[in-house]
């Protein structure tokens, strides 16, 4: 052991000098505890963040109702003194606060305050990627999003036309009816999909699915008509929500220390949402700030040190771009006496032989993952060394909206041209499993059955569908393509070899390029890319989390595509009862059409909780499988690459960080999120 270390210091020795110069601008006593974060965070801002790295401070800095117990990540109590009361239907849950629960400048953080920064995580103006993960909440969904819908259905902007007019000046241009190809066109073009999500008019339904023969003129007025009584429908109900959401419906404070939240179905995994960072507080004193306009003048940053405040164990005492941010334990908060660690230095360090370097030279007590992938071989027989599956999809998106990744042929044909067996073994080298899927293998333990996909490693099958689509051994391809990925070694791995088999398989051109993690996230938000990287660490243990991701316009979606079809089925999984009332045309498009028919049958005939409870169970499930088909038989919106294995290295001296949790019963299983609460972590030297 002592000789592979010190073969790794004398490789890197000049890395070592290195790293003595950088930070020797930024010297200061060293904190309590020092981990290397990682990329610099886009924002520290919880309702806008969604990355792990900006996750794990925000889980620091601020608590919600509920936290996750470090041993098992259960909910427990945060800033709720206890578990909610929860109603017969599993519908309803209320809150009680502590009242010593307090925010940094001292005044009491109450139920208005979730009630406040809960309605702002779905703000339509906000932009929160994140809003969607609050959408099981009444009005939740139809604030976040329905006042965009209607605008977009029937009033025309300066630059754009409404999908009304525009489907006035389609009938107009075609007479004698539309075929169905160019019908589905005018549908993309027009984003009517985007605007139309969670459509239940059957007019509206069938004509959103036509996609053989044509539409008549009758046809096309009916259509008209009815999307014309969705929009005003939509308009009203956003009216409705902007006035109630968060105030006397959905979600409200009763008084100050009662919150009370109601669902629009029951939800297997709400509590663990509420222990997510999107569900934090945030401090209206400070981010609710309006000038004589309106707007929020703290909006941008609010979370600054100089402006901040916040009610978790630790407050932000500085943060050094592309260094540090310096952590210190909150006097404020309810329970700072069980806070164990006075200061936590969280280090912005991107490249993987420093980051290794802090950690081996003792500047570091913990190093999660962020190491030179050819060193595993000499790392993993270290007794500090850690390594458990994870419940995360490394995979590449694809920018559906820009030629030729508009053609499900070339997506697949890219998908099909990947050797992921060769990446997971000579670049990755630590068991990942290579992933055809989306839905990680492992909840397969908790009842979900992946459907069968048409991804594999077949590239004579990819050269025929590329030629199909009009690239015969890749003539004709664009030059100009790239893959995007954001700054790291790994990833910078990866992409040149999945530039390579292109080439080899497909006979393309491709260019790995890097962005900084905020230049990237903005990137891949605006849709400026062809290919870009990306990775998925389940929010809650549940498929929900990783299907809920490409509803058509989805705030993590980031690709293009969208499939009302899909949306149908993400929706009726989170409310089965959606199922019942559901058209044929719905199951007419399903891949196990007569699976579904039975277990919607089971349910209907349940003639106890139980039985119901567990065909719902069942037939939730199934919604999850049918929408994973869609995405791996037919739509290929992303290329996955292989299933996560959390690694790294953590010193002996730290507590309460655990690789295994405790699953009760006696035992034990990975730690599939990678989740080591700061809070709960303390040193022992």
């Amino acid at each position: 052991m002592v000789r592979n270390l010190l073969g790794i210091l004398a490789v890197f020795a000049a890395a070592l000098l290195l790293v003595a110069f950088t930070f020797s601008a930024t010297v200061e006593e060293r904190a309590a505890f020092t981990y290397v974060s990682g990329s610099e965070p886009k924002s520290l801002d919880p309702h806008i963040m969604t990355g792990q790295l900006e996750g794990r401070i925000a889980d620091a800095l601020f608590e919600g109702l509920v936290v996750r117990d470090p041993r098992s990540l259960r909910p427990v109590p945060g800033v709720a003194r206890e578990m909610p009361e929860i109603s017969e239907d599993l519908k309803t849950y209320t809150f009680r606060l502590r009242p010593e629960a307090r925010w940094t400048d001292g005044s009491p953080v109450t139920a208005h305050d979730f009630a406040w920064s809960w309605r702002r995580l779905q703000r339509p103006d906000l932009g929160a990627e994140y809003a969607y993960i609050h959408h099981m909440i009444e009005w939740a969904e139809v604030y976040n999003t329905y006042g965009v819908q209607a605008d977009a259905i029937e009033t025309a902007s300066e630059d754009d036309t409404s999908i009304f007019e525009a489907l006035e000046e389609l009938r107009e241009a075609h007479p004698g009816g539309v075929e169905a190809a160019a019908w589905q066109s005018f549908l993309a073009e027009a984003e009517v999909f985007q605007s139309l999500k969670g459509v239940g008019d059957p007019v509206l339904v069938e004509g959103l699915a036509r996609s053989e023969g044509s539409l008549s003129q009758s046809e096309l007025e009916r259509f008209q008509s009815a999307l014309r009584t969705e929009g005003r429908r939509r308009r009203a109900l956003f009216e409705r929500a902007e006035a109630h959401y968060g105030i006397d419906e959905g979600m409200w404070a009763e008084d100050d220390h009662t919150l009370v939240v109601q669902l629009v179905a029951p939800c297997p995994y709400f509590l663990d949402v509420v222990a997510f960072y999107s569900s934090h507080p945030v401090p209206r004193q400070v981010v609710g700030v309006q000038d004589e306009e309106g707007l929020y003048v703290n909006e941008q940053d609010w979370f600054l040190p100089d402006k901040i405040v916040a009610n978790g164990p630790y407050r932000l005492q500085r943060w050094r771009v592309n260094d540090r941010i310096r952590l210190v334990r909150s006097p404020t908060y309810w329970d700072a006496a069980n806070t164990k660690l006075d200061t936590i230095d969280a280090l912005s360090i991107e490249n993987q032989t420093t980051a290794l370097n802090l950690y081996l030279t003792d500047a570091a007590d913990w190093l999660p993952g962020n190491y030179p992938t050819d060193l595993v071989d000499q790392l993993e027989g270290r007794p500090d060394f850690y390594d458990t599956r994870g419940l995360g999809v490394y995979y590449y998106r694809f920018n559906t909206t820009r030629p030729p990744f508009d053609d499900p042929r070339v997506r697949l044909a890219f998908c099909m041209a990947i050797d992921r067996q060769l990446i997971v073994d000579d670049v990755m080298r630590l068991g990942q499993i290579p992933a055809f899927h989306l839905v990680p293998p492992d909840l397969a333990d908790y009842g979900y059955q992946r459907p069968e996909g048409r991804i594999r490693f077949d590239p004579e099958a990819a050269r025929r569908l590329l030629a199909e689509a009009g690239f015969p051994e890749g003539r004709g391809f664009p030059k100009d393509v790239g893959i995007l990925f954001n700054t790291s070694e790994s990833h910078k791995k990866v992409a040149e070899v999945v530039a390579d088999h292109l080439r080899r398989n497909l006979g393309v051109e491709v260019t790995a390029y890097n962005q900084e993690w905020q230049a990237y996230q903005a990137t891949t938000q605006k849709l400026d890319y062809w290919l870009a990287r990306a990775g998925w660490i389940g929010d809650y243990v549940d498929p929900n989390t990783f299907m809920d991701m490409w509803v058509t316009n989805g705030g993590n979606n980031q690709t293009g595509w969208g499939d009302p079809v899909y949306d149908r089925l993400v929706r009726s999984a989170a409310n089965i009862d959606l199922l019942v009332e559901e058209s044929e045309s719905l199951f007419a498009r399903l891949k196990e059409p007569e699976q579904a028919r039975t277990l919607l049958a089971a349910y209907r005939d349940a003639t106890t909780d139980a039985d119901r409870a567990a065909a719902g169970a069942a037939l939730r499930m199934h919604c999850f499988r049918e929408g994973e088909a869609i995405l791996f038989q037919d739509a290929f919106p992303i290329m996955p690459v292989y299933y996560y294995v959390w690694s790294g290295l953590v010193k002996p001296h730290v507590r309460g960080f655990y690789a295994r949790l405790d699953l009760g019963g006696g035992t034990e299983g990975a730690n599939l999120q990678d989740i080591h609460p700061l809070r709960a972590l303390w040193v022992e030297k």
